[in-house]
C-alpha cells in the first residue's frame, strides 16, 4: 500500500506532497484520500532499528576520536528522526505537514550521507524498511529528490519515483514555460495536470492497494 510521496529540490526545500490511504486529523495540514499540497519547508536535523537497502553493498586529542565522535553524534540525531517518523505510522500519530516534511527530509539527509560514507556510491541509498513502513528514495542528477512511503511489503519503487520525474515532472512542469525553475520562498509545484498525472498513475500500481 502506498502512503504518500514527498519531493525536495537542491535547496532542500519541499516542493510537493501527495498522500493516499492516510487521514489526517483536523487542522493537521492536507487530507489523506489523494490530496495534495505545494508548500516550502526547510531541512532540519532533529532519533528505531531498521534496515537500510543500497545498489551495492566534542574534542579529541587525536583525528580518529574526533571522528568517531562524530559518527556517534551522527548516529544518535539518525536514531531520533527515526524513532520520530516510526511513530507517524506506527501510533497514526499526525503532524502538521511541514513539519513532517522536515523530518522526512532529516531522515533522508542523514541516511544517504551514512550510506554514502559505507558504501562510497554516491547513488547507494534506494530505501530504509522498518516493522511499520518502507520509505523508498530516488534522487536525479540535478539534486531533485523523490520519497515515497509505503508498507513494508511493497518491493523497490525506485524505478517507479524515476517514471514520476521523467514522465510527468519533465513533461509537465521542466516543459512549462509559466512553471518556476527555482521555487524560492517556498513557492512549491502547483500544477494541476502533474497533480491529476501522479494520482492516475500510483493508483494504477499494483502496490497501490496491496
Amino acid at each position: 500500500m502506498i502512503y504518500n510521496m514527498y519531493m525536495f529540490d537542491r535547496h532542500c526545500v519541499c516542493i510537493y506532497y501527495q498522500d493516499w490511504h492516510r487521514h489526517r486529523k483536523s487542522g493537521a495540514g492536507s487530507g489523506g484520500g489523494g490530496g495534495s499540497s505545494a508548500f516550502g519547508t526547510t531541512s532540519t536535523t532533529t532519533s528505531m532499528n531498521g534496515h537500510i537497502d543500497g545498489d551495492s553493498g566534542g574534542s579529541s586529542s587525536s583525528p580518529a576520536h574526533s571522528s568517531a565522535a562524530n559518527h556517534l553524534t551522527s548516529h544518535h540525531s539518525t536514531t531520533s528522526q527515526l524513532t520520530s517518523l516510526t511513530s507517524i505510522y506506527s501510533e497514526g500519530r499526525m503532524i502538521n505537514i511541514e513539519e513532517e516534511a522536515k523530518l522526512v527530509y532529516g531522515v533522508v539527509f542523514s541516511l544517504r550521507n551514512f550510506v554514502r560514507k559505507l558504501s562510497g556510491s554516491q547513488d547507494g541509498f534506494v530505501a530504509y524498511k522498518t516493522s511499520n513502513y518502507k520509505l523508498h528514495y530516488y534522487e536525479t542528477p540535478t539534486g531533485l529528490k523523490f520519497v515515497m512511503n509505503t508498507d513494508p511489503s511493497v518491493e523497490s519503487l525506485r524505478q517507479i519515483l524515476r517514471q514520476i520525474y521523467t514522465n510527468f515532472y519533465v513533461e509537465y512542469v521542466v516543459k512549462n514555460p509559466l512553471s518556476p525553475s527555482e521555487h524560492p520562498a517556498g513557492e512549491g509545484v502547483n500544477n494541476e495536470y502533474f497533480k491529476a498525472a501522479i494520482d492516475k498513475f500510483v493508483k494504477s500500481l499494483p502496490s497501490y492497494e496491496s
